[in-house]
C-alpha cells in the first residue's frame, strides 16, 4: 500500500492535456484498427491509467476502458465509499464499483455490434482472473496485445508531465543531499533520513536503496537495519510525484574523489544526441573522464504501466537508437581511478535540463 498523499492539481496536470492524451491514444487506435482499449491498474502498475486520467492507486486493481468516444469507463472493485475520493483524483472516467471490473467491462463491449477489435496493454501479464472475465462476457470480441502502439504514445512528454518530472527530480536531488558529510550515519538511518525528506518535500512514493561498501558489492538493497557505511558507498532514490516517476543514484567516498564523475554524469545527460545509439555517445564520452572505464549502463522510461522499465542497456545492444524528447533514467557504472562509481539521473533527449 501507498503512504503518500495522491491529490489532483488542475494546474499541475490541466484536463485539457489529459484530453489530449486520449484523443492521441484514440488516433492510434483508429490507425491500428482497434475499437476499444484497455488497461489495467495496480499499486506497482499504475503508470498507464495515471497518465491518461490522473488517478494512482493505493491499493487493489482496476481496469480502464477507452472507446473511441465517450469518457473512459474505470471498474475497480473498490468498495462505493471510496468513489467520490477517486472522482477527485482522477477528472476523466466514469467510475464504476464491481466486484468483477473484467465482467462488467467485457459486458459493456459486447454490448456494442461496433466493437470487434480490443487492444489491451501488456497482454500476456494481465491477470488471468480479469483475462478470462473479460473473455467470458465478450466472446466475440477479438483481443489483441496494445503494449507496442501505447509505448510509442509515450515515447514522446508533453509540458506538464515534463514540469512534474523536474519537480519530482528535484525532490530527489534535495533528498540525497541528505548523504553530504556529517549527515550519514549508517545506511539504515541515511535511508530513512533521505526518505523523510522526500516526503516532507511532497513525494507520494520515495523508494531508497544502498550499496554501503560499494568496494565490496555494487548491488543496492533496501536497507532498515543498522548498517557500516565503508568509505565508499552509494545511494539510490526513486521518487513519485504525481504519478511520475525519477531515479537518482550518486556514489560517496569520504576522500571526496567522485566530484568529477557527478561532473561528468551530468554533462552526459545534457548532451545526449538523438538519431544516435545511446552505446556510441557513451563510448565516445567515458574518454573525457580521466581514470575512467565503462563497466555498464542502463536506460529506463515509462513505457507502459510500470513507472520505470528497462529500454536499453549494455547487456541488450543495437536497441538504443535514441528519439528527440524522449524520458531516460541513464545509470551508468564505471570503474573510476581504479574503484567502483555508479550514477544514475534523469534526462530529456535534446534538452539542456529536465
Amino acid at each position: 500500500m501507498r503512504r503518500g498523499l495522491m491529490g489532483w492539481n488542475a494546474e499541475e496536470l490541466p484536463v485539457a492535456t489529459l484530453e489530449a492524451r486520449l484523443a492521441r491514444l484514440r488516433a492510434e487506435m483508429d490507425g491500428a484498427g482497434m475499437d476499444a482499449f484497455i488497461v489495467y491498474t495496480n499499486n506497482v502498475r499504475p503508470s498507464a491509467v495515471a497518465y491518461l486520467t490522473g488517478f494512482t492507486p493505493y491499493w487493489s486493481d482496476a481496469l480502464l476502458l477507452v472507446q473511441r468516444t465517450g469518457a473512459p469507463v474505470f471498474a475497480t472493485a473498490l468498495s462505493k465509499r471510496v468513489s467520490e475520493w477517486i472522482r477527485t483524483t482522477d477528472p476523466m472516467s466514469e467510475i464504476v464499483n464491481t466486484p468483477r471490473p473484467g465482467t462488467l467491462l467485457g459486458e459493456r463491449l459486447a454490448s456494442d455490434p461496433l466493437i470487434k477489435r480490443v487492444g489491451v496493454l501488456e497482454f500476456d501479464t494481465l491477470p488471468s482472473g480479469l483475462a478470462d472475465d473479460l473473455a467470458a462476457a465478450a466472446p466475440a470480441v477479438e483481443w489483441t496485445d496494445g503494449s507496442a502502439l501505447f509505448t510509442g504514445l509515450r515515447r514522446a512528454i508533453d509540458d506538464p508531465e515534463q514540469k512534474l518530472l523536474s519537480r519530482a527530480d528535484a525532490i530527489a536531488a534535495g533528498a540525497l543531499r541528505e548523504t553530504e558529510p556529517g549527515k550519514t550515519g549508517d545506511a539504515g538511518m541515511l535511508a530513512g533520513m533521505i526518505e523523510k525528506h522526500a516526503r516532507l518535500a511532497g513525494a507520494e512514493e520515495a523508494y531508497i536503496a544502498i550499496a554501503p561498501d560499494l568496494a565490496a558489492d555494487r548491488r543496492l538493497n533496501r536497507l532498515s537495519k543498522p548498517v557500516p557505511l565503508a568509505d565508499r558507498f552509494a545511494v539510490r532514490a526513486s521518487i513519485a510525484y504525481k504519478g511520475c516517476w525519477v531515479r537518482r543514484t550518486r556514489t560517496f567516498a569520504k576522500d571526496g574523489s567522485v566530484a568529477k564523475a557527478e561532473a561528468w554524469l551530468d554533462g552526459v545527460a545534457r548532451s545526449l544526441e538523438a538519431g544516435k545509439p545511446i552505446a556510441t555517445q557513451l563510448a565516445a564520452r567515458v574518454n573525457e573522464l580521466p581514470g575512467a572505464t565503462l563497466q555498464a549502463w542502463m536506460a529506463e522510461s515509462c513505457t507502459g504501466s510500470y513507472p520505470l522499465s528497462v529500454i536499453a542497456s549494455s547487456r541488450a545492444p543495437g536497441k538504443d537508437t535514441l528519439m528527440n524528447g524522449q524520458f531516460l533514467v541513464l545509470t551508468i557504472e564505471l570503474t573510476l581511478d581504479g574503484a567502483p562509481w555508479i550514477g544514475a539521473a534523469p534526462l530529456i533527449v535534446g534538452q539542456a535540463s529536465l
